[in-house]
């Protein structure tokens, strides 16, 4: 987590257009927030109730990464953390 909120630090200086959105499975509001808190990560994050995120997405491994494009298709998506893909595709 700490690399992507690397990489979401550098996109927002040089984009507008580009939502980083991190959906969590298991864990309790309050949980995630004091984690989020004690990082001071400023991704997005959302908790979803029980599986309906990642079953929509089809999802079998964390972490899974995706990028959806402005049409709402996804465009990439990977299992694990491939930064030198996302920065390919997000043109950095």
């Amino acid at each position: 987590m700490p690399q992507l909120q690397t990489l979401w630090s550098e996109v927002q200086e040089k984009r507008d257009d580009v939502v980083f959105l991190c959906v969590n499975i298991g864990d309790e509001k309050d949980v995630i927030q004091g984690w989020w808190d004690e990082a001071k990560f400023t991704l997005n994050a959302v908790r979803q109730e029980g599986s309906v995120v990642s079953d929509a997405f089809g999802v079998q491994l964390y972490p899974t990464n995706y990028l959806i494009g402005a049409d709402g298709k996804i465009a990439w998506r990977a299992v694990g953390y491939d930064e030198a893909a996302i920065r390919k595709y997000l043109e950095l």
